[in-house]
Parts: structure tokens; sequence; C-alpha cells
């Protein structure tokens, strides 16, 4: 049986909320705290010409990143990050990975109405493991309720490992655990359950990591602190 830690992590671009004036908080450092075998990174914000704070910290600790763009963005204008066409950089979902781990075809969800990401895909790897590999998809779906994320996670069901795959399937699904457990369908269910949203004090948990759980056992499951995002990470331990 294989083994690993995995945590999710909507870094809003390095930011903290709104309410506190998007101010910059110590990413690298809130990185290192959390540091766990396979890290699914949300808002990754990468400003033109300048490394961004996710990649110095794959870096110094050895990671390797998976990475897909979802479109420019900005840090700065109208007070708040978002997606902007003329912004100063690009936001993006990655998987970082310190154990063997091989890269499979990202899984295109959008374009979806009312979705500001151009392109919104899914990042998947192969994480190696025995008797099986382990396949790991990392999400961060549009905010565009009601119909976005139904509508791109009906997409990506169509496209996920058939039950007997030891699989999971974790970030930030700007959905409550229910309707996304309802649309997958097919023996999915969320392996971490609490408030994850806004950081402060959250009132819904939008954050999820799911498993089949025959194929997939997970422990020592948990929602983490206010670090300094609108999101709060969530840690677990998974064997299959």
């Amino acid at each position: 049986m294989a083994e690993l830690t995995l945590v999710t992590f909507n870094t809003h671009y390095g930011l903290r909320s709104l309410r506190d004036h998007a101010t910059p908080y110590d990413l690298g450092a809130v990185l290192e705290d959390l540091a766990a075998d396979v890290m699914v990174i949300q808002e990754m914000w990468r400003p033109d010409g300048v490394r961004g704070d996710v990649d110095d910290f794959a870096d110094t600790h050895g990671f390797a990143i998976h990475h897909v763009a979802t479109g420019r963005a900005t840090s700065s204008r109208r007070r708040w990050p978002h997606h902007h066409v003329d912004g100063e950089g690009t936001i993006g979902t990655a998987i970082l990975t310190r154990v063997p781990t091989r890269r499979l075809p990202d899984v295109l969800v959008g374009p979806t109405p009312g979705d500001p990401a151009p392109r919104r895909a899914v990042v998947q790897v192969e994480v190696d493991g025995d008797p099986a590999p382990l396949q790991l998809l990392g999400v961060h779906l549009t905010s565009r309720l009601p119909h976005g994320p139904p509508l791109q996670l009906r997409r990506l069901a169509a496209a996920l490992p058939e039950p007997g795959t030891p699989a999971v399937l974790a970030g930030d699904c700007n959905l409550w655990g229910p309707p996304v457990v309802a649309v997958l369908g097919d023996g999915w269910r969320r392996a971490v359950t609490g408030r994850t949203w806004p950081a402060r004090r959250p009132h819904s948990q939008i954050d999820h990591v799911l498993v089949r759980p025959r194929d997939v056992r997970v422990a020592d499951a948990a929602v983490g602190d206010d670090v300094g995002s609108d999101h709060r990470p969530l840690r677990l331990r998974l064997a299959w």
C-alpha cells in the first residue's frame, strides 16, 4: 500500500482579503508550514518577468511544478486581484510534487458563459504507487454561480477515471459539498468536511478533496487555520 500527505490551498495571489485591503502576506513562509508530499495550489500568481513565490518555494524545497495558466490577471487594479486581459501577470492552478509523478493531459472544463478565465482547465498527474498509481486532479472552478461550477463539474465528471482506479480530486470548486458530490456521482465522497471560506470567519466549504472510499483511504483530514489568504487550506493523509 502506498501513502502520501496532501494539501490543497487557494493562495489568493499571495494577498489578503479585501477586508484587509488585499495587502501581501508571507506566502513563502505559509507554504513552508503547509509543505506536504503533494500540494494543489490555486490562484498561483506569476508576475510578468518575475518569478512567483510558489516557484521560489518549489525550487528551494525540491518540488516539481505541474502548472496550467487560466489567463492573464492583475493583482492591483480595482482593489482586488482578478482576471484581466491587460493584467501584469498570469494566474493558474498547479500541483507541486516531491514524489515520483508523471504529467497527464489537462482536462478542459471551459469555456463557460460568464467565466472570466479564457482557458479553464484541470491539472492532472499520476503519482507512482504499488500496486497501482494514483491519479490526482487539481481543480479551480469558476465562481460564476449558479450555473458555472455545476456545468464545469459535469464536463469534468465525464473525464474522471473509472471506479476501481485510485484517484483524488482536490481544489477550489466554488460550490458547496453536497452539490459537488451530487454532480460527480459515481461513488465520489468528500474526504474533508469543514468551513473554508472566507478564512477569517468561514461560513461555507467551497474547497474540497474528493475520493472514492473503496479506492482511496483517508486519515488525519483537517481544515487548516487562517494563514493569510481568503481561503483556509485542507490537509490529509491518503493511502491506496
